[in-house]
């Protein structure tokens, strides 16, 4: 089960988001894995992503790209990219380089089976999220779940969302700045600023007096 899976959102705000992770398993490809998340790395940074990182060592917000690569050992390395022709053009250079690490993408199916298709490649397995069960009434509103769940492991705080609204409604912040201070918090790097930013200013215009 990836933790990329849980985004929400409407097929509109979510066709440009395209979560990523490599990682090796335990017990099979671990040993000596670093040269490849290494590698891994290189090229997503080579294909203009919005967020980089590495569970162990944070995302690029709060990490530096150099410090990422010196360090990566056998950890899990994230990338995301707001792209459909970006995301093809890494998937195609990932293929070729034959990195031999497990790769997970998440977006929308009709988006990513066209880009596996224009890489050449043939996915493995297909996971699904059933949604959220339980006291759904407990959870916040479903503009601010658009935003929180960017973060797989719930590292980003509705109230902070709120707060950095308000801010950006105030005019003390623009809605980038916004979307990178939601990044930070979620340490392993799947957050999409771009798409927090994009969210962040739609809520704004909608909503004029709406965010407590």
């Amino acid at each position: 089960m990836s933790h990329t899976l849980h985004r929400r959102g409407t097929p509109e705000n979510l066709e440009n988001d395209f979560p990523m992770h490599a990682m090796p398993a335990r017990g099979f490809n671990h040993e000596g894995a670093g040269p490849k998340l290494q590698q891994f790395l290189k090229i997503a940074h080579a294909h203009n992503p919005v967020n980089l990182g590495d569970v162990k060592l944070g995302n690029q917000y709060v990490a530096d790209y150099e410090e990422l690569y010196e360090k990566l050992t056998t950890s899990s390395t994230h990338a995301v990219l707001a792209n459909q022709e970006d995301l093809t053009a890494l998937l195609a250079e990932v293929k070729k380089a034959d990195l031999g690490m497990s790769l997970t993408v998440s977006g929308l199916f009709e988006k990513l089976f066209e880009c596996c298709a224009q890489a050449g490649i043939q996915p493995h397995a297909v996971e699904h999220s059933l949604g959220i069960l339980g006291k759904t009434e407990k959870m916040p509103e479903e503009e601010i779940s658009q935003v929180t769940t960017m973060c797989g492991h719930g590292m980003v705080a509705q109230g902070l969302v709120r707060r950095l609204i308000r801010k950006v409604k105030k005019r003390e912040m623009t809605p980038e700045e916004a979307g990178i201070e939601l990044a930070k918090p979620c340490r392993c790097g799947i957050f999409n600023p771009a798409r927090a930013a994009m969210l962040i200013e739609e809520y704004c215009a909608l909503f004029a007096v709406s965010v407590k």
